[in-house]
């Protein structure tokens, strides 16, 4: 199997829902694009959309207008609405209200998931009291339930997920309830890709519920008359059960199976972005000094960055020194390339200026207006060719210089330096963690508290054991940064 693209996939799957639906013949697709119609959305896909259509990929499929469900909406008579919203009881509510007020013309509705037969009869029923289920056209289960960053990364937006797994204070029903919602994410990953995985994991835990599960509502899809997984077998699908033939290969692992890696800082591009400047949906915002000759005011700049920044996929893995060097290297090959233009179109093109050699050849005879003509003409055209894709390199250019800017300002503010160079130490040596020099950097370093308390816990986690003593040291060095909270917690 060539290697899956997560986010084309569910890009691929969102056009789909906006070209309503319709058979995949050009010439449904064509009057399906050139319909106008609303997007309405609810929060959470909101965010499925937001980094894989921009504005104008929805103007080509014919969206004039995208709304928030939650929001309050005035009627749009004769255009057609497609709902992208989560199957809850408050969204079912709302879709029904919507339709019983006839705010669009018709609706194609799609849920992020299966939507429960429950849920599916309080509509049914509202809509009939209100005399109108003729205005539905659609109604479609699309498994698009996570949202997708880039080709290889995903995520499943359920925040604190981890404390609720893990604290004893959570309740069993909550347990299960954000069990069943990791698994539905799982399966809609899979169904998006249209491959069954072959599933690992660790006995005991909650990773193995969750892979039993999983593997289980794989497993009654397989065997249903229309599966949404065309290349795979209910035997391939759970380590133990099958062969080792399946194309994927899911691992699950408990956070807690690497818990240091985490809470450690990084040095990389892309980790210190989403660390130091709160990327969320490939978006970054950047707060910097508006420009002007007396104007000192923060301005706060947002920029996109996606599998479309070339710069980003290429120096996301490297330490931000490189990224720093590199970026360099990209502007002097940007005014490299401008002052290139610039010469061609000054010396008419051929880069031969009119020197003594151009001289030269008029006296031996040499020199043709119209070939010299043509030449300039070349280099011209060649010049205006290639000016917007330098415009774009320069914006792209000066967008990570902003950032690398926001970024070293972070670093030097909060001696990210420093804490990362420190917990590189412990985790290279875990039988000889420095606990004293870790406790000195907690007390006296730079840092806001949460970089102290991560420091402490990586030093913690990876030793090879420690002392009372030694855990005392670094409790005692965070303790002038905490402070206590009710119940007897710390902040």
């Amino acid at each position: 199997m060539a290697p899956f693209n997560i986010s084309k996939r569910q890009t691929d799957v969102l056009k789909q829902v906006l070209n309503l639906n319709v058979n995949p013949d050009q010439q449904s697709i064509k009057d399906a694009t050139e319909e106008f119609k609303i997007l309405v959305l609810d929060q959470f896909n909101k965010d499925i959309v937001a980094p894989l259509l921009r504005v104008n990929d929805l103007r080509e499929f014919g969206v004039t207008l995208h709304l928030q469900l939650e929001s309050d909406r005035q009627p749009v008579p004769g255009v057609s609405a497609v709902y992208i919203i989560q199957p809850t009881e408050a969204t079912i509510q709302r879709l029904s209200k919507d339709i019983s007020e006839g705010l669009y013309e018709s609706y194609y509705i799609n849920f992020t998931t299966s939507a429960p037969s429950k849920f599916l009869e309080v509509l049914a029923t509202d809509l009939v009291r209100s005399n109108s289920v003729h205005r539905v056209a659609k109604i479609h289960d699309q498994y698009i339930n996570f949202i997708s960053l880039e080709p290889s990364l995903f995520h499943l937006a359920q925040p604190k997920v981890y404390t609720r797994l893990n604290s004893h204070l959570t309740q069993e029903a909550e347990i299960q309830s954000t069990v069943n919602a990791v698994v539905d994410g799982l399966f809609s990953v899979f169904a998006t890709l249209g491959e069954a995985p072959e599933i690992r994991f660790p006995r005991r835990g909650v990773a193995e519920k969750i892979a039993q599960d999983l593997y289980t509502r794989i497993r009654d899809n397989l065997r249903a008359p229309n599966s949404l997984f065309l290349s795979s077998s209910a035997a391939s699908v759970i380590g133990g059960v099958g062969g080792n033939d399946g194309p994927l290969t899911l691992c699950l692992l408990d956070r807690n199976f690497d818990l240091a890696a985490a809470l450690q800082h990084s040095w990389t591009y892309k980790p210190l972005v989403h660390d130091l400047l709160g990327m969320k949906l490939n978006r970054v915002t950047v707060h910097a000094t508006g420009s002007g000759e007396h104007s000192t005011a923060a301005v706060t700049r947002p920029l996109d960055v996606d599998d479309h920044d070339w710069f980003w996929q290429h120096c996301g893995a490297k330490p931000f020194p490189e990224v720093a060097e590199e970026a360099d290297k990209q502007l002097q090959s940007y005014r490299a390339a401008v002052e290139e233009i610039n010469r061609q179109t000054a010396g008419g093109g051929n880069g031969s200026g009119s020197g003594s050699g151009g001289a030269t050849g008029a006296l031996e005879g040499s020199f043709d207006p119209d070939a010299q003509m043509k030449r300039s003409a070349q280099g011209l055209r060649a010049a205006v060719s290639s000016l917007p894709a330098l415009q774009e390199k320069k914006k792209i250019i000066d967008k990570h210089m902003s950032i690398a800017t926001a970024l070293l300002t972070a670093i030097k503010a909060r001696g990210i330096d420093q804490l990362q160079s420190t917990e590189e130490e412990v985790l290279a040596a875990p039988g000889s963690v420095n606990f004293d020099a870790a406790a000195k950097l907690i007390l006296t370093g730079k840092g806001t508290v949460a970089d102290k308390l991560r420091l402490a816990a990586v030093c913690l986690l990876v030793a090879d054991g420690f002392s009372e003593a030694e855990a005392e040291k670094l409790k005692g060095a965070l303790a002038p940064h905490l402070v206590k909270v009710e119940g007897g917690g710390v902040a």
